[in-house]
């Protein structure tokens, strides 16, 4: 198996897949893949287990509802999401998608914008303190921490966890 690059690995950690997927040619593949930032908050002790599993619920919901802004994609890749069936699913995930906005104050609440941009969009969390932040003004990353620790919080209760 090949180790990825040693430029690769000094920007973020990189870490292998926990489940077998086909490669390109239909063989079995166990590829490598770049830790996720719920994935970090939670080894770094910052978030539970039931944290990160809320943010990856509403990470989920948000690619179903195809509520990621709009851009090009790979002509040569096919999309799918497992278990989407077009239309039916978006629409039921954009609806889940605005009960957990709702739930945790709307989308002009610290926590909404924080969901939205930092989970759905999959901003950094220092670009969404610095360019997007709450009501359009930069907040502190300290803050930024915070308000995503206390959204995601809010999403265990909204979804149950």
């Amino acid at each position: 198996m090949v180790e990825p690059s040693i430029e690769r690995r000094q920007h973020d950690r990189v870490i292998r897949e926990t489940q077998q997927l086909a490669d390109t040619d239909g063989n079995i593949g166990l590829p490598w893949r770049v830790e996720s930032l719920l994935e970090r908050l939670e080894r770094h002790g910052d978030i539970g287990h039931r944290e990160r599993l809320a943010g990856e619920e509403f990470q989920r919901l948000f690619r179903l509802a195809h509520l990621d802004p709009l851009r090009a994609g790979n002509m040569m890749e096919s999309v799918h999401h497992p278990g989407a069936r077009p239309g039916i699913n978006a629409a039921f995930s954009q609806r889940e998608v605005n009960l957990a906005l709702d739930a945790i104050g709307g989308l002009d609440s610290p926590c909404g914008a924080c969901a939205w941009f930092v989970l759905g969009i999959e901003l950094s969390m220092r670009d969404w303190a610095m360019r997007k932040g709450w009501a359009g003004k930069p907040v502190r990353q300290e803050v930024a921490k915070g308000v995503l620790l206390g959204t995601l919080g809010s999403l265990v209760k909204h979804f149950g966890l």
